[in-house]
């Protein structure tokens, strides 16, 4: 959105410019923000899918779309893939003559269990926008393994899709790891957000989720997970941002619970105490 909008809003652009800021890693961004760990994204949306059966080390395998061109084949996130599909039985019969099971749950998210968990990198979903697939390919010491693997379902899928398109191009690893056995402290006491690993991770740490409006969405203490409209355009979602932000920065000034104002993405974080809020804006 900054780099779309023609303007950027004054509140949105001082937090950017006077806030103390950090890099994060974005295969573990949520975790990092809730419990200041880096915890496997696999592991904490197992909670949300999966509860009664979270022990071990985890691998997400998710269906992604494939689009190839004459100079690379592009990825789109949030593809689907029936459980009871002949396309699905195949992938499990190979995974498991890896010693590895599928798990395709019905949120549509794949799982597949690990012995241990890999010597390598994998690109989360939410990097794979508008990316070719040689971009974004494993890396690290087991990443031919990996990349093998990949290979295999794309060929198996492939096979499938010439009597049934509607089948993803392939399944996409990323977040592997497993959790300890018990949860960190916090930092909130409250979410507000949709997304899995947030979910997940607030059903194994306990924390509330809420779904309450604007104003109480900023309340002391949580965690709000702001999504776009991608039908308007980055100016006004810019805007519905500073809109939002507003009530945070006002809680932050005059509220007196308040110490701290962060705003994130999936790589940095700006952060904004009250002594930086009363800064002339």
């Amino acid at each position: 959105m900054l780099r779309e909008a023609a303007r950027v809003p004054r509140l949105v652009r001082r937090l950017l410019e006077r806030g103390a800021s950090r890099a994060i890693d974005p295969a573990t961004c949520h975790s990092r923000l809730l419990f200041d760990e880096d915890f496997a994204a696999a592991a904490l949306s197992r909670h949300l899918d999966r509860p009664e059966d979270v022990n071990g080390p985890w691998l997400r395998a998710d269906p992604v779309g494939l689009t190839p061109d004459l100079g690379a084949v592009w990825l789109q996130p949030k593809a689907s893939l029936s459980l009871d599909s002949d396309a699905a039985r195949d992938l499990a019969e190979r995974f498991a003559e890896e010693g590895m099971r599928l798990d395709l749950t019905r949120s549509g998210r794949g799982y597949l269990t690990l012995r241990t968990v890999p010597d390598c990198r994998f690109t989360p979903p939410w990097q794979l926008m508008g990316e070719s697939m040689d971009r974004v390919w494993p890396q690290g010491p087991e990443a031919l393994y990996w990349r093998r693997l990949l290979n295999e379902t794309q060929m198996i899928l492939h096979q499938h899709r010439q009597s049934n398109p509607e089948l993803p191009g392939s399944l996409w690893f990323w977040g592997a790891g497993a959790l300890p056995s018990t949860p960190p402290a916090a930092r909130v006491r409250r979410i507000r957000a949709s997304s899995p690993e947030l979910l997940g991770a607030a059903a194994w740490a306990g924390l509330d989720v809420t779904d309450s409006g604007t104003e109480g969405s900023a309340l002391p203490g949580s965690l709000v997970e702001w999504k776009p409209d991608h039908a308007a355009t980055a100016d006004d979602n810019l805007e519905r941002l500073a809109a939002h932000l507003a009530v945070a920065v006002r809680r932050l000034r005059f509220g007196g619970q308040m110490r701290v104002l962060e705003l994130a993405g999936e790589q940095r974080v700006w952060s904004m105490s009250t002594l930086r809020a009363w800064r002339p804006w």
